[in-house]
Order: structure tokens, then sequence, then C-alpha cells
């Protein structure tokens, strides 16, 4: 086997001449609610889109303090996201730094935290509405986990603390007139995300992209788009053609009967979500990428998924390995026994810790990516408190239980390498 490369870091981070982060300068995150974060994971609002404008906002008090801190490297409390996320894989702060333009980059040595905005990267994350009830997703964040989650709630708490299950979501699109009241802060915006819920199963994503097409804008940026991929309506397909560019991250956690599990259940499966590929396939300006996150019950598949990529998609596609949980923390990989992590570490050691583009890609001139895999190694090599590390194994062996007994699914069964731990959990409660 040849020697590993050394695991990819973008030398942006590390340098003191430049701001921690890129975000607080060209990004803008837009909640439903109207709350207004430099990037999704961003623990405190800056202000709220429906009754500020955007210039309000931007030189507001938090927003100012923000960029002040990051500028001395001061990272302040509701950034620490990006600190756990570090710590078993990549995180937004890292994603920023690699994906905003290279001049854009060198140039920060001179940001200050009073400069006019020059927002490159505008996400929507409209609504929780979603069809699914994935795992490794909760009753805050998907509209598919209400029923089972309020199950769930009145047997163990403890799962998910201080969430409100059910719908939560924008009501109508007034807030746009204040977020574009200065257009001028929008004259270099490259991308438009969308985030859930699913995107592709709420109307009001389809009313934003309309927005953007209506304004004359759509045919200058690019869409970032987070789907499971499982619902396909043909407005979505016809109206991506409206923008320069699709890139549709399509989540998948696992393979053949597994996926279904991880999905919530039986009612959509692994070939279903084939086919649904093939039709984003034959889009002419939609560029696939396969993102998998990374947890418990699916560490031990990433092999399969890896050669499925490899043997169907690695000429039409790519794929990012980049997503490790880290909030549950019952499902972090981190905290898996550690004979389990060296199975996990045995497990991936021929994925690659790179790859090239397809050259139908937008990246094909870089001609290399990084998979993920390196720091998925990180994440199965982090070592952790051994009274930690207990009770979270616990608390996922309980937490399995639990989604199988109400999804009438078997995950020890199908993870043959999480069965000999079945027997820990049945008839006891977590620790």
């Amino acid at each position: 086997m040849s020697k590993a490369k050394k695991e990819y870091r973008n030398k942006f981070l590390d340098d003191t001449k430049y701001p921690t982060c890129l975000a607080p300068w060209h990004a803008i995150t837009i909640k439903w609610g109207g709350a207004v974060v430099p990037d999704i994971i961003y623990k405190q609002k800056l202000g709220n889109i429906n009754d500020q404008t955007l210039k309000e906002i931007w030189y507001g008090k938090k927003a100012k303090e923000l960029r002040r801190m990051h500028r001395s490297r001061d990272v302040p409390e509701y950034c620490i996201g990006c600190q756990k996320k570090e710590q078993s894989g990549r995180s937004r702060r890292m994603f920023f730094w690699d994906k905003m333009d290279y001049d854009l980059r060198i140039e920060s040595e001179w940001h200050d935290w009073d400069m006019e905005p020059d927002i490159r990267y505008l996400d929507f994350t409209l609504s929780n509405k979603c069809n699914l009830a994935c795992i490794h997703c909760g009753p805050f964040v998907s509209t598919g986990w209400s029923k089972l989650g309020k199950k769930l709630n009145k047997e163990m708490p403890e799962y998910w603390t201080e969430q409100q299950i059910g719908y939560n979501g924008v009501d109508d699109f007034t807030f746009m007139d204040n977020l574009f009241a200065n257009p001028e802060y929008f004259r270099n915006l490259e991308t438009v995300a969308l985030r859930g819920g699913e995107p592709l199963y709420d109307e009001h994503c389809y009313n934003v992209l309309k927005w953007f097409v209506d304004n004359d804008i759509a045919s200058k940026v690019s869409l970032d788009i987070s789907t499971n991929a499982t619902v396909v309506e043909q407005k979505f397909l016809d109206i991506f053609a409206e923008f320069k560019h699709v890139e549709l991250l399509i989540s998948i956690e696992a393979t053949d009967e597994l996926y279904s599990v991880i999905r919530g259940g039986k009612n959509f499966t692994w070939e279903d979500l084939n086919k649904n590929v093939d039709q984003f396939y034959a889009l002419n300006n939609v560029e696939v990428v396969f993102a998998v996150t990374v947890m418990t019950t699916n560490v031990f598949n990433l092999d399969k998924i890896w050669e499925w990529f490899a043997k169907y998609h690695r000429k039409k596609a790519s794929i990012a390995m980049t997503n490790v949980v880290v909030s549950p923390a019952y499902l972090n990989i981190a905290h898996l026994p550690d004979e389990l992590k060296q199975i996990a570490i045995e497990k991936i050691k021929d994925i690659p810790t790179s790859t090239i583009w397809p050259l139908n890609s937008v990246h094909s001139d870089v001609f290399e990516y990084q998979t993920g895999i390196a720091d998925i190694r990180k994440g199965l090599q982090r070592e952790v408190e051994e009274k930690e590390q207990k009770r979270w194994w616990q608390r996922y062996l309980q937490y399995t239980a639990d989604l199988d007994r109400l999804n009438g699914t078997d995950t020890f069964n199908l993870v043959e390498e999480l069965s000999p731990y079945k027997e820990l959990v049945d008839g006891k409660e977590t620790a």
C-alpha cells in the first residue's frame, strides 16, 4: 500500500495575519424567524431581518464585535461549534477558507471590523419541513421527526433537550426587501445556499429561487443545495436551469438496507435514491456531490459507500466525507470503544485521502480534492476521557435500540460490528 499523503490543511487557517474566519465579513445565513447569523452553527443572532435592514444589522454592536474578535483571532464563545468540529472533522470556518476566492483570502489581511459588506455566500434555512426522520437529525430540524420525536421524548427526554417539536418556518418573503435594501452589498455575490429541513420538499425554497430569477440575479450566481434527494419535483428541475451553476450536495449515509434504516425506516430505499440521482445527472448545469455525514452507525459502512461511488459515479460526481457528527455526542465516532475504533480504521484504509474532480466539474482546474477520510481517521484516533466515552457509548446503544423498536428496524443485526453490544441495552436504561 502506498504511503499516505500528509493531511491537508488550508495554509490561511493558522496564519495570524489573517482573521480566524471569513464568514463574519463575507457570509450571511437567514434562519426561519428572520434571525441573521454569519453561519448556521453560530449560536447568537446578530439581528432580525424581518424588522431590520441588513445595514442596521451589519453595523450593529454584535456584528461589529464579532468581526473585531475574529480580526484579533480571539474566537468568541458563540463560535465554539467550529472548534468542536475540528476535533473530529472539518468545520465551517475551514469550508469558507477553502471556498472563497484566493484574492479575497489574501485581502483579508487588511479586513477591518467596520468595512462595507461584501457578501459572497448567502445561506437560507427557511424551515424544518422534511419528509424523513434520519437518525442523526431530530425533531427541531425535521418535521418528519415530529411523531416519533414526541414518543421518544416521553420515554427518554435526555436525547433532545429544549427542542421545539413541530413545524418552524417563514410566513412570507417581505424580509427579502430588507435583505436587499442595499443591493451594493451583494455586488460580488457568488453563491446562494439552501438548507432545511429538506429544501426540495419546501415551497418556501422554491419561492426564494423564483425571487432571484424575477430580479435578474439567478444567472449570475451558483446554487448550493443540501438535499436528501428523495423528492424530485419538475418545477425545481426547471428553475435550476435559470442559475449559473447548481451544486447538489446529496446526503448518502449508507448503502443498501442500512441506508433506509438511517433514513428512519423503510419508506425510501437505496434503489429509489439511485433512480433519483440519474435524474439529476440528466440536467446540464447541475453538479452532484455525495455528502456523507459520518457517525457511529455508518462508520463501518464507509468502505461500501466508497466502492459504490468509485464503481458508478467517480467520473460524474465528487464525494465529501468531511462532516463528522459532533452533536449529539452519542453519535460521535470518537466515543466508540477502542476496539471498534481500530476495526473502523482498518475498514477505511483503502479509501484515498484525495481524488480527482470529474471532468465536468467547475472545480476541475484544481485537479484534486480531499475526500475527508483523513478527518475521519483523526476522529477515530482522538483520545477522550474514559468516563465520557462510556457515558456516550451507552447512550448510543440505548438510542439505537429505542429507534429500532419504534421504527421496526434492526440496526444491530445489519451492522455486524455492533451485534455483540446489543445485550448491553436490552431491558436496561442508559447511565
